[in-house]
């Protein structure tokens, strides 16, 4: 966890000389808590804690995102996991723009035999259509063999006299494994973000993502609470 702390400090005072210089630069840190780590419909680890930073400018982005389980440390499958990623999203046309990017997963606390890194290649479609934001990609992991198409509907029902609004999110995926067990998954979830200013906002949300995998269990309900700073 402290190798995880400074590891987003030093991005965040990187990040910080950017925005000085170029003005164009944008720099957010998010640290969130969850009741489960959840990913592409799997339950990862239990309670986690996942700082995450980005850097923006134009239609470039980078970042590094992290989780560290806060129990069951010693489970195989909860381990520490720090993430890379690098993308670019240009706009197709006033509505919808075009994601393509790179991620790269490590595991600190695994072996190489154990797999402690992947890389994975997407690409995806976003369109903004009033308060629905409709999405689609395609991710294809090259050390894990597998393909995952995954789609999403967003919905912002704004509530001016809290200052805030109600986010809804429907998604669906399914997982292609070229040598293992295929699977598909899907979530809901509702979040009310809240801004305390117009550098830092709090984030409070509720997920149920179910799975058709034959082993182990759906990771049901899930929350999550998060503070963003914008530079």
């Amino acid at each position: 966890m402290k190798k995880t702390i400074a590891l987003c400090a030093a991005f965040l005072a990187c990040g910080s000389a950017f925005a000085q210089e170029e003005s164009e630069y944008a720099v957010t840190v998010d640290l969130p808590y969850v009741t489960k780590y959840v990913f592409r419909g799997v339950q990862i680890a239990k309670d986690s804690f996942q700082p995450s930073v980005e850097f923006t400018k134009g239609s470039l982005y980078a970042g590094v995102w992290s989780s560290v389980p806060l129990r069951n440390k010693h489970e195989e499958i909860a381990s520490t996991e720090i993430d890379l990623n690098l993308g670019y999203t240009p706009k197709l046309t006033d509505k919808l723009s075009a994601d393509i990017g790179v991620n790269g997963y490590f595991y600190p606390n695994k072996s190489h035999a154990e797999g402690d890194y992947s890389v994975e290649g997407f690409v995806g479609l976003n369109l903004e259509l009033g308060n629905f934001t409709p999405a689609v990609y395609v991710y294809r992991d090259f050390n894990l063999d597998n393909y995952t198409l995954q789609g999403s509907l967003g919905y912002s029902l704004p509530l001016k006299t809290l200052g805030t609004s109600l986010d809804f999110t429907v998604s669906t995926g399914s997982v292609f494994q070229d040598d293992g067990e295929s699977y598909n998954y899907y979530a809901v979830g509702a979040n009310v973000p809240y801004k305390l200013s117009d550098r830092v906002k709090l984030n409070f949300g509720v997920s149920y993502t179910e799975n058709d995998l034959d082993h182990g269990d759906d990771p049901g309900v899930w929350g999550t609470a998060s503070i963003a700073i914008s530079f």
